[in-house]
């Protein structure tokens, strides 16, 4: 049997449903403060999934404009139902159809590492970015795996190259502990969130990194 496509995985078997109805939103909105201020910027969520993001951003956070995009069509149909108002975007997060500068906010969780080229996206959200700009990437560890088709991990110096050579300055790095852990009562999954809790409690092993960003 041949290799999943990255394309038709996402379009026939990523459980996005599962994401529309037990969203982490407090995960989420971790992240996405530090990227304040955000009232009445412009933000772009790469790899929006669902849309979860892109619709704090705007309802909690008071975005001026808040634009998903993703390379997959099924999770911008579900995120346009639960926010309508923002912007929903079909495209390649490597090849962006957006202006130069044109946002103040780039926000990017658990996506930049199933690009197929990672540094081609880091380039691109510079790009759209303006100068003085903040991006949050949320981005795992070298031992986190799933089952996309896709996934490039790295330690935190291999992230770091890759961003420094983008163009970025690096701000800051927080620490993104993982799902919840009673997600769901499997117990050798609450113990696998539990063992990356106590992991993440030491900087160089947690399970992801928040780099927040700024373009010079």
């Amino acid at each position: 049997m041949g290799r999943t496509l990255p394309r038709d995985f996402y379009d026939a078997e990523y459980p996005f449903d599962a994401d529309i109805e037990t969203p982490n939103l407090a995960r989420l909105w971790r992240a996405l403060r530090e990227l304040e201020p955000l009232a009445g910027t412009t933000l772009l969520d790469l790899g929006c999934g669902v849309g979860w993001a892109t619709h704090l951003a705007i309802v909690r956070g008071g975005v001026r404009e808040g634009v998903g995009l993703d390379f997959s069509r099924r999770p911008l149909e579900l995120g346009r139902r639960h926010t309508p108002g923002a912007l929903w975007v079909h495209a390649d997060g490597t090849a962006l159809p957006l202006k130069d500068a044109a946002f103040d906010r780039v926000f990017s969780f658990g996506s930049m590492e199933h690009f197929p080229d990672v540094r081609r996206g880091f380039d691109e959200a510079v790009r759209v970015l303006r100068r003085g700009g903040l991006m949050v990437a949320v981005v795992p560890n070298f031992y986190v795996h799933t089952d996309q088709p896709l996934e490039f991990r790295a330690s935190y110096r291999g992230w770091k190259r890759l961003v420094e050579a983008a163009g970025f300055q690096i701000l800051r790095v927080k620490t993104d502990r993982g799902p919840a852990i009673l997600k769901n009562r499997k117990p050798v999954r609450i113990l696998t969130r539990l063992v990356l809790r106590l992991l993440s409690l030491i900087p160089p092993l947690r399970y992801q990194f928040v780099f927040v960003l700024r373009k010079p």
